[in-house]
């Protein structure tokens, strides 16, 4: 029994090892390969069938032409009106096209990302539960001068457990409507 569960812990570190790095990896590939980008944070709320949660990180974005390949690594941590109290780590990957003619210029965009979390539920289990969050969204990309941004947006999507160590009831799965606001610096 003792060995199932360092078997299980040593599989999980070394998950979360792997995706680390290849987030590292993916990362510094676009940095050198694509202009202009942006780095910044955002902020999104997670509102569920009884479950709030938020989710804060810090984003990088590359444009080509009228589209952007935005990654990121987030937060989690849920809302105090929320039953199963959690928190955890995450990233995502997505994409978006803007319905202007100028990548250097304001600009409406709509985009899909997939939302990637581990998220342990207080006092429930030691182990994270690994999570998928595909989103649609759609907002508009402000250009403040040549080196500022903010995106607010709004978004819709489906939280899906990938893994089976969880003991939360259940809340923080389904359907998701999730705001939210970018903001930081373009080079």
């Amino acid at each position: 029994m003792k060995n199932n569960f360092a078997n299980k812990l040593f599989k999980y570190k070394m998950q979360r090892h792997i995706f680390i790095s290849l987030l590292l990896f993916v990362l510094t590939a676009s940095c050198f390969a694509q202009k202009p980008w942006e780095f910044g944070g955002e902020f999104m709320k997670s509102f569920g069938k009884g479950f709030i949660g938020n989710i804060a990180g810090a984003r990088y974005e590359s444009f080509k032409n009228k589209n952007s390949f935005s990654i990121g690594l987030t937060y989690h941590f849920s809302g105090k009106n929320s039953y199963s109290s959690s928190k955890g780590i995450g990233m995502y990957v997505g994409l978006r096209h803007g319905f202007g003619n100028d990548i250097n210029s304001s600009n409406p965009f709509f985009g899909i990302r997939a939302l990637f979390s581990f998220e342990n539920f207080d006092g429930k289990t030691s182990l994270n539960s690994l999570m998928v969050t595909p989103i649609a969204e759609a907002g508009y990309h402000f250009l403040f001068g040549k080196s500022l941004y903010t995106a607010p947006s709004v978004g819709w999507g489906y939280t899906i457990k990938i893994t089976k160590e969880y003991n939360s009831l259940d809340e923080d799965i389904g359907g998701r409507f999730l705001p939210g606001i970018s903001a930081g610096f373009r080079f």
